[in-house]
């Protein structure tokens, strides 16, 4: 059985540990917190979130694009656009 002093120093021991990760903690929600990492963040899931939304677009236009060609009007102004891009 253990005695009472070296459960106390178990205890006291467990407090230091739990009291060093919490101020690991803190700086690290400070860290998070800041100005500059919420910019830094979000610049670059709007550059994710853009180059992803292009890269979707393309695929879904690559495989819709036959059936919007069939569409008159979209058809038409392709082959003006073509035209215009056709070198002379």
């Amino acid at each position: 059985m253990v005695d009472w002093y070296t459960s106390q120093m178990n205890i006291e021991e467990q407090n230091e540990k739990i009291i060093k990760q919490l101020e690991i903690l803190n700086a690290s929600i400070k860290h998070q917190e800041s100005i500059k990492h919420l910019m830094t963040t979000g610049i670059i899931y709007g550059i994710g979130f853009f180059i992803g939304s292009a890269i979707i677009a393309t695929i879904a236009l690559g495989f819709l694009g036959p059936i919007f060609g069939k569409i008159s009007w979209v058809g038409e102004n392709f082959e003006r656009g073509t035209s215009i891009l056709q070198p002379r």
